[in-house]
């Protein structure tokens, strides 16, 4: 899939994010572009968020 350049441009990664704040991040980014694939790490719970509804 292809970059959404203004979504990473506006939304990134926070530094020395905590865990929480990656998994909402990945999953924002899953919603918004998907350029690249979620970590197997942190995809049960980034997955488990999109499934929920709740706003990542």
């Amino acid at each position: 899939m292809a970059i959404n350049k203004e979504w990473h441009r506006s939304d990134r990664m926070p530094p020395k994010a905590t865990r929480a704040q990656r998994v909402a991040w990945h999953a924002a980014h899953k919603a918004a572009c998907g350029c690249r694939a979620v970590p197997m790490s942190l995809r049960p719970d980034v997955m488990k968020l999109l499934r929920s509804g709740r706003k990542p």
